[in-house]
């Protein structure tokens, strides 16, 4: 384990800022914008999820509720110290962010490519392909080497875990209506991970008399640690978040 693949804290003003990873990642994934957000002096966490960091195998058994928890546990602990709470997610991040919106009295939630709608269709049957496939990868891509610091994912992952992410997708589509806190969705549309019209199901749906939305041309899914749009996407949140001050 690097040091990027473990939870981080960092010190700050009342405004504390969750950020939540996605599927098999870390919170690697988020660093670039939790150091820019502390240089901005909000206290950030980035919280591991449940079966994340560690080994593939220990995803085995993991249910979507475990994930929710884990995010759960984040807010209980800057409450501690914060009177305000942004969360930010990505990918399955931004799912739970949603998810701790809709359950929590939060200042603000920020998703980047929320997986609502992935482009994979096999995550639907992942339900039926469990009992017949223990385990299931993604292809590797091609990435710089410091890009790579940042996107530390598993090799493999159970394929029963595939379809706890299809049920968090499905769960939070019916919480989106709950959702009343102020809300900055991001998504690229050049994502090929998350189907981009998933954003504006977002923005449709939930209640909150705030809600804007920032959609790039280009970025891919892992928009959080590639420049130049990283840097448009933390401006971006940055200033959302002073906004809502």
């Amino acid at each position: 384990m690097t040091a990027l693949k473990l939870p981080y804290f960092f010190a700050g003003s009342n405004t504390g800022c969750l950020l939540l990873h996605g599927f098999s990642s870390t919170p690697a994934e988020l660093r670039v914008i939790g150091e820019a957000l502390a240089q901005s002096n909000y206290t950030t966490k980035g919280i591991l999820l449940a079966g994340h960091g560690t080994k593939p195998e220990d995803l085995l058994g993991v249910t979507y509720e475990n994930w929710i928890d884990s995010a759960q546990e984040g807010i209980n602990e800057l409450k501690k110290s914060c009177n305000r709470i942004v969360v930010i997610g990505h990918s399955m991040g931004g799912l739970l962010a949603l998810q701790m919106a809709a359950r929590n009295k939060i200042s603000a939630v920020i998703t980047i490519a929320a997986a609502l709608k992935p482009t994979n269709r096999k995550i639907k049957i992942a339900w039926l392909l469990k009992h017949f496939q223990k385990y299931t990868s993604l292809p590797s891509k091609k990435v710089s080497t410091e890009q790579g610091k940042y996107l530390i994912h598993y090799p493999y992952f159970p394929v029963s875990a595939v379809a706890e992410l299809h049920r968090l997708a499905n769960h939070t589509k019916k919480i989106l209506p709950q959702i009343t806190t102020d809300a900055l969705i991001i998504q690229t549309e050049d994502d090929k991970t998350v189907r981009p019209e998933s954003a504006q199901i977002i923005i449709d749906k939930i209640s909150s008399k705030r809600k804007e939305s920032l959609l790039l041309r280009e970025g891919t899914h892992s928009a959080p640690v590639i420049p130049p749009h990283n840097e448009q996407i933390i401006a971006r949140i940055i200033q959302f978040i002073k906004d809502n001050d």
